[in-house]
């Protein structure tokens, strides 16, 4: 919303920040963040305008980002309810901060951290990120590899996490009065056994 310099770190003494993705990333790999990251339909209208533009010079603020990304996009997509870059921009501060990775590490060691009927909630904010923790329990829970006619597992799989709902929680109308931006939470809980 304010033109700063293209940063997005969430740590600041991380080395990687959105600058140097705009910048310097191949076609094919800064395609693939918009795409995958940010669910952008114009990601290659977009990719396509960004190499462009940094052909003759960087692009250093939000707000020359923004600009390329509008010149790119069709008419269509500019009258949409939300900002244009909302989706380039959300895919390159997961790829800044790294955060899918993030959330993964996070399910792969914080059960173990859990006392037997301890929970684990976890709120996501994007399709991604709930993927991520959908399967990290299901592979808690339902982690065996052995074959449905088998009498007895003997793939050593043991049973460390248990759903305590099976679809997630999300907000209720009067939350969404007050507090908008949960539009896209979703609330996953586990009970460690």
């Amino acid at each position: 919303m304010l033109d700063a310099p293209l940063d997005m770190r969430m740590d600041g003494s991380a080395a990687l920040t959105a600058g140097e993705i705009v910048n310097t990333w191949s076609e094919d790999r800064l395609n693939r963040i918009l795409w995958d990251y940010g669910e952008e339909r114009c990601a290659r209208r977009i990719t396509a305008a960004i190499l462009k533009r940094r052909a003759e010079r960087p692009i250093e603020t939000t707000q020359e980002l923004v600009d390329v990304i509008r010149a790119a996009m069709p008419a269509a997509a500019l009258r949409e309810k939300q900002h244009p870059a909302k989706r380039t921009f959300q895919a390159i501060r997961i790829a800044v901060n790294d955060e899918l990775g993030a959330v993964a590490s996070m399910m792969d060691s914080a059960p173990d951290k859990l006392n037997k009927g301890g929970r684990l909630c976890v709120i996501s904010f994007h399709s991604l990120e709930d993927r991520i923790v959908k399967s990290g329990i299901q592979a808690r829970e339902h982690g065996c590899t052995c074959p449905r006619e088998a009498p007895i597992c003997t793939c050593g799989f043991v049973q460390t996490l248990r759903s305590v709902t099976r679809k997630p929680i999300l907000p209720s109308a009067e939350e969404l009065e007050h507090n908008p931006r949960s539009r896209s939470a979703k609330l996953r809980v586990a009970e460690r056994v």
